[in-house]
């Protein structure tokens, strides 16, 4: 009878079977009744949604002769409404500022528009004298692009291929005759008669001037009954006044605020340009300046075509080239000092829309406003970015339009992670760490990850999502410390801080961050898995050392965990100070009698204040005596691990992950060593993890056929009924899911296996990442074997000197008698 199922995750507390009294599982399929009502709203939403959009586009479009002058008076409101409210302000009556306001802007208007008309007069005038230059320039250029022989010949071919396809095209034609009595009847409308074409001009000027007149009254209206509109448009919203006062305030202020700036920079663009082409000698400077001035209110496209005028007409006037050049000059200056300089400083993130959703406005509202779309869509996008910052229904345009990050740092590392975009994970680490400083980006970014995916570890979390949030993580803080000179030159000597991840491989990843951000720091600190302290062989080789013990858990609860981990501190360093780190704990862990119930002397909850406490310990601690001495014995020299047990850690490491990854309680990691024994690793939730030399297993079991090397494929087996029995640990484990370790050869170099109790199953793509997984330890299996094999060769005396003090080192730590 197969017993029940584990709980996937060692971390958290089993759970019991289900039973009557248990209520409904976890995981149910809904009836068909529960989904026609969950599904249906939501595709009737959907629909709706849909509809109403395509419905409104449609409007914008058919009414754009209306819509267009309204939204532009709109626009030139929100750009005189300051100036109007500055006048109210100093007491001059609202009708009286307003008139004085737009006597002003359209005096202004006019004025620039009678300037632009005349350069226009004086321009059309010389420009049949710049015909020679064109003509003498074009011939200087011809060489250069008139084609070569090679080109020539291939345009040669293919006009004599087009030719004849010509001519089949036209033999065909031929072969279809029309139907007599067919007569072609062609209406030539070129030519009309003066009227018609004086009435279409009429009737063209007489449109945009009633256009241009309608945007006066409505901006007129607009300015007087500002108060009155703001009001009815609260009324005819309705809903959380609050909120929609907020938005309408918001928008009105970014918007004014966004177009008097776009106005300040683009006169102060417009005029630099004129002065500067009238210096080099460009005719219609002025005019050229004001031109560039407008075309950039339209997005992206503007300021191209802003300069392309210029430099044509600085072609046209100069025989030679210095004028073009200097004109190129005058542009590319401008344009790196306004984009660069000028309008982060004008604008400073006013608009809260991100480039890219100013891109596709300004094709949108060109689109279906024409040029004038363009003028409008940055306006129209920052209200639509306003209104759905405050309106929960429409909140999915700030979320699309909107500048501002939609994740904080530490989610959006997350989301890198878990999409292996490994790579733009440890950029994103590096450009933090420049940024601000490691211990800022691990406490303020990469501990907070942490912290999200055990909180999200259940909510549908895949073994893949793991391995890459895992794998990637060890990466980057991998990466990190290679590049860290400071603490690797801590790590040189012998640690007295250490951080121990207490259960799962999450807390072990935040214990590695801690000891690097301590180590950064100036102190010597080291990381350890919580199986190092269990074993208390080679992984505690600098131990006799260590003064406090950092516990680094991203349970809410780890009371029971921490009471196991300290009773072994004890048994082994009475004197050492053991504090908890609980990065997610609640801050009733700080209070002193549970403090003392789980048996530690401090809970810190943020790594702030752990570099802060031990830099303070640091300060008032009496200088080490002995602290320079490179003997075995003396606390400040460190021994270097051996090429075994360095290969060893860095294994064990990953097998762990492995278990953290598939969420089993056990993996082991089969490593053959000779014909009668093979060296095993176990990882997980075991009295005893780490390595042991164990009897090779027979070759009726799972493991020992796929150690013999039965199969030339890396087959997954599954022989609950042969599991038990390999290993003392692992005899309550009836589910085996092995992956053989194989060399470049094919050879079989060990079995990387899964355990866990009966009724547990591979989901989806598990077994090929267990593949993956064995496939990416063979290389440090390899190096392992090779390793084993040179130290196995050795001197004998070496060889007894090494173990002498190896025994002797551990005697020590365990408190025994040699």
């Amino acid at each position: 009878m197969n017993t029940p199922p584990s709980n996937p995750d060692p971390s958290q507390p089993a759970t019991a079977a289900p039973g009557p009294a248990a209520g409904p599982p976890r995981d149910t399929a809904p009836s068909a009744s529960g989904t026609d009502t969950q599904v249906l709203p939501g595709v009737q939403r959907f629909v709706f949604s849909g509809a109403a959009l395509g419905l409104g586009i449609l409007a914008l479009h058919h009414g754009k002769t209306l819509l267009m002058p309204l939204a532009f008076a709109a626009l030139l409101a929100f750009v005189l409404d300051p100036v109007v409210t500055w006048l109210r302000r100093h007491s001059v009556p609202r009708g009286v500022a307003v008139g004085a306001v737009l006597t002003l802007t359209l005096s202004m208007l006019v004025g620039a528009g009678a300037l632009m008309a005349n350069q226009v007069s004086d321009f059309g005038k010389e420009l049949p004298t710049y015909r020679k230059n064109i003509q003498k320039k074009l011939h200087d250029l011809r060489p250069a692009v008139v084609p070569s022989g090679t080109v020539r010949e291939f345009g040669r071919i293919f006009g004599v291929v087009m030719g004849e396809f010509d001519a089949a095209t036209k033999t065909l034609d031929m072969g279809k005759k029309e139907s007599p009595g067919a007569t072609r009847v062609t209406v030539d409308t070129s030519d009309s008669s003066p009227q018609e074409v004086a009435l279409n001009v009429l009737t063209t000027v007489g449109v945009q001037l009633a256009t241009a007149g309608l945007v006066i009254i409505l901006v007129v209206f607009m300015l007087l009954q500002r108060i009155e509109l703001r009001d009815r448009l609260l009324r005819v919203m309705g809903g959380d006044q609050h909120q929609m006062a907020d938005a309408l305030s918001e928008s009105a202020e970014k918007v004014s605020r966004y177009l008097l700036a776009q106005v300040l920079v683009n006169v102060g663009y417009g005029i630099p340009m004129a002065l500067g082409l009238w210096w080099i000698g460009v005719p219609g400077a002025w005019l050229w300046g004001g031109l560039a001035a407008l075309l950039r209110f339209i997005p992206f496209l503007g300021p191209a075509i802003g300069a392309i005028f210029p430099l044509v007409l600085a072609f046209a006037v100069d025989p030679g080239w210095s004028v073009v050049l200097w004109t190129l000059a005058l542009i590319l200056v401008l344009e790196v000092i306004s984009n660069n300089v000028v309008e982060p400083l004008a604008y400073s993130g006013n608009t809260g829309v991100s480039p890219l959703a100013v891109l596709i406005s300004a094709a949108f509202w060109a689109t279906l406003w024409g040029p004038l779309g363009l003028v409008l869509a940055t306006p129209l996008t920052v209200c639509l970015v306003v209104v759905g910052r405050h309106l929960a229904p429409l909140r999915f345009l700030e979320v699309l339009l909107g500048s501002e990050p939609v994740f904080d740092s530490a989610t959006q590392l997350y989301h890198r992670l878990i999409s292996g975009d490994l790579d733009e994970a440890e950029d994103m680490a590096y450009q933090e760490v420049r940024q601000t400083s490691l211990a800022r980006f691990y406490g303020d970014t990469a501990l907070p990850m942490l912290g999200l995916a055990a909180r999200l570890s259940d909510e549908g979390v895949t073994a893949a999502h793991r391995h890459r949030l895992l794998d990637g993580t060890a990466r980057f803080v991998t990466e990190l410390q290679a590049d860290d000179t400071a603490a690797q030159a801590s790590n040189a000597l012998a640690p007295t801080l250490l951080c121990v991840g207490l259960r799962t491989e999450l807390d072990t990843l935040s214990a590695d961050m801690l000891a690097h951000a301590l180590a950064h720091a100036g102190l010597r600190a080291r990381a350890l898995p919580v199986a190092a302290l269990q074993q208390g062989r080679a992984d505690l080789r600098d131990a006799a050392s260590v003064e406090v013990v950092y516990l680094c858990s991203l349970s809410k609860a780890p009371d029971t965990q921490v009471r196991l981990v300290c009773r072994r501190l004890r048994r082994h360093w009475p004197d050492v100070v053991v504090r908890l780190v609980a990065w997610r704990g609640v801050e009733a862990l700080a209070e002193p009698e549970r403090q003392q119930a789980i048996g530690v002397s401090a809970v810190l909850f943020r790594l702030p204040e752990v570099l802060a406490l031990a830099e303070h310990e640091r300060t008032e601690a009496p200088p080490a005596q002995g602290g320079d001495g490179d003997g075995p014995g003396q606390p400040g020299a460190a021994t270097a691990p051996t090429p075994v047990q360095a290969r060893e850690e860095a294994i064990h490491r990953s097998v762990q992950r492995a278990a953290a990854v598939f969420r089993v309680p056990v993996v082991s990691l089969m490593v053959s060593t000779g014909a009668t024994q093979v060296r095993c690793l176990l990882a997980g939730d075991v009295p005893e993890p780490g390595w042991s030399t164990e009897s090779m297993p027979p070759d009726t079991s799972p493991p020992g056929r796929l150690l013999a090397g039965e199969s030339a494929q890396p087959e997954l087996h599954l022989d609950p009924a042969q599991a038990a029995g390999q290993h003392p640990a692992l005899e309550r484990y009836l589910f085996f899911a092995g992956k053989p370790v194989l060399d470049t050869r094919g050879a079989v170099l060990g079995v990387l296996a899964l355990h866990a109790p009966a009724g547990h199953a591979l989901a989806h793509g598990e077994a090929e990442l267990l593949s993956q997984m064995a496939m990416d330890l063979a290389p440090e299996v390899q190096a392992l074997i090779t390793a084993r094999s040179a130290r196995d060769h050795r001197e004998p005396e070496q060889a007894q000197v090494e173990a002498a003090f190896g025994l002797s080192l551990t005697a020590r730590l365990h408190g025994n008698v040699v």
